[in-house]
């Protein structure tokens, strides 16, 4: 997988999760107005079962980092370096919405002193509960050194499979204790870390498979023409826009990634999903502080599904543009 390869399928990604945070909802029909059914359920609300970013970023840092792995360059420190350089994104980002937020919602942003070291450390992410994503990414990040050598250096395809399936058992259970927490806010953040953690190392360890896998790549699998690698993505789309079943999140992720790479992208296509990849993350961070926490009537009033998800892919992206340069003229100035 390419650098350009591995930022498009990051654009992907920040498209699925702006499918999954818009739509994501019961009451879809109230919110806005589907115009295509299917089995009298919303088109779009097939789309989200079919809309897991969060285990494609992961499957990609764990290819991206196995990647810096094997070629001598993977460290603790140059971690922390690119950990501290992501969370000032985020403070900046949070400087500019929470004070926002204060003119909207006075109650809510800052509120008391626990939410706003809550929110500054990633931990009680009451600001904007979409970014639950960065702390728990930070500490698999921390210990992916630790990881990939567990991961990659498994011998045979028999420990990998069994390897696979003990974690399977093991992410399902922690999961099934996640979803029944005592219900004290706080309390909960503190609990559900370890369910994220074990989460996002299942998908991390999905993309150190695929290096592996893209390595050593059977003569079978690169013979495949592209147009039967499209025919297999549309396969899986369609399976998983019908199912809505949490493990199967990251063999999904896996598998779109793996046929992705196979086929045959169109130079203006990949050109866009290039340019939001490469301001995923800020959009990322952006986005819900426009259509869930401050401007929700502002975006579904647009009305149609298609043009409501426009509109937002449009503001995000307009919005990370400043936000990644101010960013990054702040790490220069410090020298991070």
């Amino acid at each position: 997988m390419s650098k350009e390869q591995s930022t498009q399928i990051k654009g992907i990604a920040i498209l699925l999760m702006f499918i999954l945070h818009l739509f994501n909802h019961e009451d879809i029909i109230t919110l806005c107005t589907p115009l295509i059914y299917i089995c009298d359920k919303p088109l779009i609300s097939h789309l989200v079962n079919a809309s897991n970013p969060v285990a494609f970023f992961m499957i990609l840092s764990g290819y991206g980092l196995t990647w810096l792995y094997t070629h001598n360059k993977l460290t603790l420190h140059n971690q922390i370096k690119r950990l501290l350089q992501l969370y000032i994104h985020y403070w900046f980002i949070l400087i500019v919405f929470v004070s926002l937020g204060h003119f909207i919602n006075p109650d809510k942003y800052p509120h008391s002193f626990i939410h706003v070291l809550g929110n500054i450390t990633g931990l009680y992410c009451s600001y904007n509960g979409e970014i639950w994503f960065l702390l728990p990414y930070s500490v698999v990040c921390m210990l992916s050194i630790i990881i990939i050598n567990f991961v990659y250096n498994l011998k045979n395809r028999r420990k990998v499979i069994i390897t696979i399936v003990c974690y399977a058992i093991i992410f399902l259970s922690v999961r099934h204790l996640g979803y029944n927490l005592p219900g004290n806010e706080l309390y909960d953040t503190l609990l559900i870390q370890p369910v994220y953690w074990v989460q996002l190392t299942f998908y991390f360890s999905l993309g150190i498979l695929l290096f592996r896998l893209l390595q050593n790549e059977p003569k079978q699998l690169k013979n495949l023409s592209g147009f039967i690698y499209m025919f297999i993505l549309c396969l899986v789309i369609i399976f998983k826009s019908q199912f809505k079943i949490t493990i199967a999140d990251g063999f999904y992720a896996f598998i779109f990634i793996f046929c992705y790479l196979h086929i045959p992208i169109n130079y203006h296509i990949a050109s866009f999903f290039n340019k939001l990849g490469k301001h995923s993350m800020p959009m990322w961070m952006t986005h819900t502080f426009y259509c869930v926490y401050l401007f929700p009537d502002f975006i579904y009033g647009f009305k149609y599904p298609l043009l409501i998800f426009a509109v937002l892919v449009i503001i995000s992206y307009v919005t990370a543009i400043p936000i990644m340069w101010v960013s990054k003229q702040i790490i220069k100035t410090i020298r991070i």
